[in-house]
């Protein structure tokens, strides 16, 4: 026997939630829909998010994108989707997306039949908590039991599909590599794109530091916060220079700045200016808010 549908309305005003980090709202269950869809969106999602490469089993997936520009990989082949394109996954073709271009993006997630917003649901974390790493081991039990394969990272994007030509593009792609060259750790990617002359100024710092200098201080940086992770919430470019404002997010689990490690997480935003030549960052300015740091690891009064 069919059960009885009812309209059903769902606003950005329900519970939201963290869904990998990212802001999530669940727009249909299987429960709404008689088991017919579940509709998710996600919002603010920063430049360089990536989902894992996977396979549905069970559900066709389909995405709508409402801002933004997303790269999708369907079975290895890469599609760039702007604001209003559709994206179709069916199910047993592996699949993923990687938000590219210069602001955060927004996507509808459509899963036929319901079920996969279950998933999602599991691994929901309180909207107010800071982004942080998914628990791995949770992810991909959680993922066998609602029949998703994880395959892994994404197929490589090529570098041509990532930005079109043109000067602008080629400072903010630069300026996305170094961020993400962090991102990763890849120390020799990051020092690479530094000209010979780089210096930084740091919020904070009593003087610049050289290209040495620097080098240390990333390195002190992510001991202290070895999940340290930059998101780029926007870029603007102008001749020769680059300038992002940024959020980081991070726990703290060694010593920083003589305080010793409280397993806290940290969530702040910053603004940094880089100046290029010869394709290289040769001056780095960065502000953050040193307080709102130190107040979050309860090295400062609230």
């Amino acid at each position: 026997m069919t059960a009885k549908q009812t309209p059903y309305l769902n606003t950005r005003q329900d519970a939201n939630f963290r869904f990998l980090g990212l802001p999530t709202l669940v727009r249909a269950t299987a429960e709404s829909t008689n088991g017919g869809f579940g509709l998710i969106e996600h919002w603010d999602m920063p430049v360089g998010f990536a989902s894992p490469y996977h396979t549905h089993h069970h559900e066709d997936e389909s995405f709508y994108v409402l801002e933004g520009t997303i790269a999708f990989v369907c079975d290895g082949k890469w599609l760039r989707a702007g604001k209003g394109a559709f994206v179709y996954g069916p199910r047993e073709v592996p699949h993923g997306f990687r938000v590219i271009g210069d602001a955060p993006a927004s996507l509808l997630l459509l899963c036929n039949p319901a079920g996969f917003e279950r998933f999602v649901l599991e691994l929901a974390t309180p909207a107010a908590a800071s982004p942080a790493p998914p628990d791995m081991t949770q992810l991909l039990t959680l993922a066998a039991k609602y029949g998703i394969a994880i395959h892994g990272p994404l197929p490589d994007l090529p570098d041509e599909f990532d930005h079109p030509a043109g000067p602008t593009q080629d400072l903010k792609r630069l300026n996305r590599r170094w961020l993400q060259a962090f991102n990763d750790r890849n120390w020799n990617t990051e020092a690479a794109l530094r000209h010979t002359g780089f210096q930084a100024y740091l919020s904070g710092a009593r003087e610049p530091l050289d290209s040495n200098a620097w080098s240390g201080f990333l390195l002190s940086f992510t001991q202290a916060f070895p999940d340290a992770t930059i998101s780029i919430d926007s870029c603007i470019t102008e001749r020769d220079s680059v300038v992002t404002r940024w959020t980081l997010t991070a726990t703290h689990h060694g010593a920083f700045e003589g305080i010793p490690p409280t397993g806290l997480p940290v969530r702040f935003s910053g603004i940094e200016f880089n100046r290029v030549v010869e394709d290289r960052i040769v001056e780095h300015w960065s502000m953050f808010d040193n307080v709102a740091l130190l107040r979050q690891i309860s090295a400062m009064p609230a």
